[in-house]
């Protein structure tokens, strides 16, 4: 009997324990957790990673060859290298585990409850860990006298914790000590009652994970689980203090700020099409348009917080209804030449208001007044209802293009050259969640006339009423829009006539027209009009540069030759002459340059000093002044409105720096002029400028990087912010007005590559030019491939430094990404992956992008990546 029961019991006993084993596995439990990180040592301290990248790219007219891979014609630019060092850092993780019912059973009141929980070093040296002597228990329990107890690393004794707490021996990275307690539930506690232990306290509360320790704020040793230091010389010990100081631990609790809403709209305008109506003596029947672009942005910009809301309209004066409202003030001199048509939902609007009285508080009418030099300002509105979404412009994106506008101008009756045009437009309308203003002129890129770079704007002045960075209303004075000084306009200046300008509000869009009987200018386009007048124009094209170039060298570019065309404009035949002119600023083309015009077979070459071009003798080389009429081409009885082209070759010295070192090309200005009796180019009125310019590449790669804090500790002061870092010491800074702070990433840090590439080549302004735009760029960035170590094992650890963060890796504009592994990284993949070896992860990204990148126009290529 006693041994039926006694069999019975052990059965019992069995099987109690496979069902409790089953359970641990199937909900993934067991007394001790295994902590989340991985069985493997984080990157050491004082590893350096490095990151450069490189790309190709060419000049769509003057394509290299698709089969001949080393073609000349493709161009090579290479980034700045950018050096993030890993930090020393002490790691803390505390996690709770199982909680067991001693008594075994269900919990009931006067059961033992066994709470278990671990300390993890997941710094990247080795540590100890100070354990408390007290927890915090919350609900209807009660903690059992002396029952704290931890265990030393690599040891599986129980060890009391005594009175003051206990620091215990050094921790490996990785390295565990379990902690344990028990509480006995009390006599009051019901079903449903919570009863709840934290190993240690934080500031915020239930942080589990390195939360600073170094002020009184986050103090408190009797209930704190924090790191402490080894002693300098301790085995495997980095000396020094670690970069996070002091770090402890906690549960973690989570709170998430609700985003703000805000409309970002953008306004550009940019000159059109000058028609001088074949009447280079007359301006007063000159033409000029203006081509104007709406788009709302996508994304924040602004580096403030915002979700980017679609743009509603408000109040417009003489209208019945909610409008977004685009006004442009007639500059001085001009007046509206026809109607403009409007785009599809849109309708065109005209104010004959004072131009002192400002755009939204002008009356408007969709009546075309009989006459047009009544209006002060044409406009174009789209009707929105508050609540309709279908109604709003919506955010701009790839399905979603800015909306285009166009405007045409004459000249007064009465005007005479030279007659310079300023003008900004605007957009006026609302945020349709929080119904806030919204304004922005033209004339730079930055959205709701915020002010400042990327990612780190301000809104505009007055308008930002409760600090938040978010207007919530119009500007306490609101610019007219008219500009009331063409010659030095009281706003800002669009140089470029590119949107680019800087500065608060709007920045005036110039233009001056000229009469002209010699016309010089690209080729066949001899009347081509530069970024301000007829005597800027331009033709750009680009040298090939050797692979490997990196930023701060000079070399020798090979020689590029242009090809110009000079009109002669006026009524009767006449004989024009050719001459390089010295560039303004004369430092802006380097001394040594010699330039070769030739027309017919003809040539003569000139060198550049610095000052002045000087003749060089075909025979002697000997060099002297331009002051006889042999030394310069002179092509014979050219007919009225007749076009002669001739050819310039340009040949920089052997020591020129890069154009994307130093952000522009090398102008070689060619004057033709008709000769007056003195000879030489002297003070003859009836000449034309034309400039062909060598770049020496013009796509400028820019290596940024920046520390989010991902499951590592947090970041030290800036580093969160995108900046780049000298290739070296001495060498060229290439983005000199953004600090360099040190990168000290830790692991489970994220370090964010971002390579900015942009074409520095001048920017589409004017008509006529020849530009420069970057086609086929392909941007490599190779983890494998000296300088860049970012996917290789640096420290010998059998783990990759840094991992792939999936999703992490994307293009501002259109392109494809491809992705590889190995090392070299020649295994093409089929999408992502992340691992912790180079064949199981991403070393080496290839960026091919789509279309063309026109002159002036930044992208991002940027990825992600974890310290392991």
């Amino acid at each position: 009997m006693n041994f039926q029961i006694k069999t019975n019991k052990t059965r019992k006993s069995r099987l109690y324990g496979a069902l409790i084993t089953t359970a641990f596995l199937t909900n993934g439990l067991f007394p001790f957790i295994t902590p989340v990180l991985a069985q493997t040592a984080p990157t050491a301290a004082n590893t350096p990673i490095n990151n450069q990248a490189t790309a190709t790219y060419e000049d769509p007219n003057n394509p290299a060859d698709p089969n001949n891979p080393n073609d000349p014609k493709r161009i090579t630019t290479t980034s700045n290298t950018v050096t993030v060092t890993i930090a020393e850092v002490a790691g803390i993780l505390v996690q709770a585990g199982t909680v067991n019912d001693v008594n075994g059973g269900t919990v009931q009141v006067g059961d033992a409850l066994e709470y278990n929980f671990t300390v993890t070093n997941i710094g990247n040296d080795p540590t100890r860990f100070k354990i408390p002597e007290a927890v915090t228990i919350t609900g209807n329990g009660t903690l059992v006298a002396n029952s704290l107890e931890y265990q030393q690393p690599g040891t599986t004794t129980w060890l009391p914790v005594p009175s003051g707490g206990v620091t215990t021996n050094s921790v490996p990275v990785n390295g565990v000590v379990p902690v344990r307690v028990r509480v006995t539930v009390n006599s009051g506690a019901a079903s449903g009652d919570n009863i709840s232990v934290t190993l240690g306290q934080t500031t915020p509360a239930n942080t589990a994970s390195n939360s600073p320790r170094n002020d009184a704020a986050s103090s408190n040793d009797n209930l704190d689980v924090y790191t402490v230091d080894n002693i300098n010389g301790s085995p495997n010990e980095v000396d020094g203090t670690p970069a996070n100081l002091v770090v402890e631990g906690s549960a973690t609790a989570t709170k998430t700020v609700d985003p703000k809403s805000y409309s970002l709209a953008t306004l550009l305008k940019t000159r059109g099409v000058y028609n001088n109506n074949n009447t280079a003596g007359d301006i007063t029947d000159d033409t000029v348009s203006y081509n104007l672009s709406l788009r709302v942005e996508p994304t924040d910009v602004t580096g403030k917080g915002i979700v980017p809301a679609p743009l509603a309209g408000s109040t417009v004066p003489g209208l019945t209804g909610s409008y977004i409202l685009v006004s442009d003030a007639i500059p001085t001199g001009t007046q509206l030449a026809a109607a403009p048509t409007a785009p599809s939902g849109w309708t065109v609007v005209y104010s004959t208001t004072a131009v002192t009285t400002t755009a939204n508080a002008a009356t408007w009418t969709t009546s075309q007044p009989g006459d047009l030099t009544t209006v002060t300002r044409i406009g174009f509105v789209k009707l929105t209802t508050d609540g309709d979404t279908s109604t709003y412009l919506p955010l701009t994106t790839g399905a979603v293009q800015p909306t285009q506008f166009a405007i045409q101008l004459k000249v007064k009756t009465g005007q005479t050259a030279p007659l310079t045009i300023a003008n900004i437009a605007q957009v006026f309308g609302k945020t349709p969640t929080t119904n806030a203003p919204v304004i922005d002129e033209s004339g730079d890129q930055n959205p709701s006339n915020f002010d400042g770079n990327t990612g780190n704007m301000t809104p505009p002045p007055t308008t930002d009423t409760n600090g938040d960075n978010v207007p919530d209303q119009l500007p306490t004075t609101v610019d007219d829009g008219f500009i009331n000084n063409p010659g030095t306009p009281e706003t800002g200046v669009d140089t470029n006539g590119d949107n680019t300008g800087a500065g608060t509000g709007g920045e005036a869009n110039t233009f001056t027209i000229n009469t002209a009987s010699v016309l010089n200018g690209p080729n066949g386009v001899p009347n081509a009009v530069g970024p301000t007048n007829n005597n800027d124009d331009f033709t750009n094209k680009s040298t090939a540069v050797p692979a490997g170039t990196t930023p701060g060298s000079t070399f020798d570019p090979g020689v590029v030759t242009f090809t110009n065309t000079v009109r002669n404009d006026s009524t009767q035949a006449s004989n024009i002459s050719l001459v390089p002119t010295p560039p303004a600023p004369t430092g802006d083309l380097p001394n040594g340059t010699e330039v070769t015009i030739t027309y017919n077979a003809q040539s003569i070459t000139y060198v550049w000093n610095g000052t002045v071009f000087q003749y060089k003798d075909p025979g002697t080389n000997a060099l002297s002044a331009i002051d006889q009429v042999t030394k310069y081409i002179t092509i014979p009885n050219i007919a009225a409105g007749t076009d002669v082209s001739y050819t310039v070759a340009v040949n920089l010295p052997g020591t020129t720096p890069l154009s994307t070192d130093i952000n522009r090309g090398f102008p070689v200005p060619v004057t033709a002029f008709v000769d007056d009796a003195t000879p030489g180019l002297g003070t003859e009125t009836v000449r034309n400028t034309t400039i062909d310019r060598v770049y020496t590449g013009f796509l400028k790669l820019v290596k940024f990087s920046a520390i989010e804090q991902g499951t590592g500790p947090a970041v030290g002061t800036g580093q969160e912010n995108f900046a780049s870092t000298p290739a070296a010491p001495g060498g060229v800074d290439p983005d000199p007005n953004t600090p360099d702070v040190d990168r000290k990433p830790a692991p489970g840090n994220i370090i964010v590559y971002q390579i900015r590439y942009k074409n520095i080549s001048e920017p589409s302004v004017g008509t006529g030019n020849v530009i420069l735009n970057a086609a086929n760029v392909v941007i490599t960035e190779d983890g494998t491939a000296s300088p860049s170590n970012w996917a290789k094992d640096n420290d010998g650890n059998n783990v990759i430094d840094t991992s792939h963060v999936s999703g992490s890796s994307v293009d501002s504009g259109s392109s494809t990404i491809t992705f590889f592994s190995g090392n070299p990284a020649n295994t093409l993949l089929s999408g992502e992956q992340t691992g912790t070896t180079v064949s199981t992860d991403v070393t080496k990204y290839i960026d091919t992008v789509t279309g063309q990148v026109a002159p002036g126009v930044q992208r991002t290529f940027t990825f992600k990546r974890k310290v392991n």
